[in-house]
């Protein structure tokens, strides 16, 4: 039974396919394989997502695009932003933003003053009404346009939010083989006692105590290890187009 497991985690995380990548698009996956990715893709996704990537709908990007459709149409940007505050998406995700704006307009404030979430906001969803606000900054007052500046803003938060999900994807085979390198010494145990051969028999003396904890010691070594070089890279680049690691 475990054998099976470990067999069956095996022929997920192989790589299979090919895959063809374009400036624009980024990583493509083609050929045969693609299904079984995708299968590998949601079983490690759905459980190991990265912390600050939400898997929720990106309705910043839905509330900008609609404001910049009403500035364009000649409203000013306080009517704009709480019309589009008031559509069906954006009134479901964010509730909490259309009484907000409705108050700064009655107020006179500036609209880029109303956009903090809440504290119980993903941090995803903190960054893409931080990147709004500073266009609407830019347009109350340095005088830009403002639908211009935030259909900008718009498709800056779609593609980071593109970004993110790539990199995620692209993670998960590196994410799924430390899971399978890790369990396999933790499940020697458990393939001991499947085959007649006890804890106390394993472990009952100085030598097996040693082995195991030594195991145990390489074990988390190995896995925090594979966790910093995962993270350095997906760490992002420098301004300069240089690799993250040069830092």
């Amino acid at each position: 039974m475990t054998a099976a497991l470990l067999a069956t985690l095996a022929v997920l995380a192989w790589p299979s396919g090919n895959a063809t990548t374009t400036p624009s698009e980024g990583v493509r996956l083609v050929g045969p394989g693609r299904p079984r990715r995708r299968l590998l893709e949601r079983v490690v996704l759905g459980l190991r997502l990265r912390p600050g990537i939400s898997r929720a709908a990106p309705w910043v990007a839905d509330f900008a695009e609609v404001v910049a459709v009403g500035l364009a149409a000649g409203l000013d940007l306080g009517s704009a932003t709480v019309a589009s505050a008031r559509s069906p998406g954006v009134a479901e995700q964010a509730p909490w933003l259309h009484a907000r704006l409705r108050r700064s307009v009655d107020q006179g404030l500036p609209a880029s003053a109303c956009l903090e979430p809440p504290d119980t906001a993903p941090p995803a969803e903190r960054r893409d009404l931080t990147l709004l606000a500073a266009a609407w900054r830019l347009a109350e007052e340095a005088g830009a346009a403002a639908s211009e500046v935030t259909a900008a803003a718009a498709d800056a938060v779609r593609a980071r939010r593109a970004a993110d999900e790539r990199a995620a994807v692209l993670a998960a085979g590196p994410r799924a083989s430390m899971w399978l390198l890790t369990s396999l010494p933790l499940g020697g145990p458990v393939a001991g006692a499947l085959v007649g051969v006890g804890p106390d028999r394993l472990f009952g003396t100085a030598a097996g105590l040693a082995c195991a904890v030594a195991g145990l010691l390489f074990t988390a070594s190995g896995w925090c290890w594979s966790r910093t070089l995962l993270a350095r890279a997906r760490r992002p680049g420098r301004t300069s187009g240089g690799p993250s690691w040069s830092r």
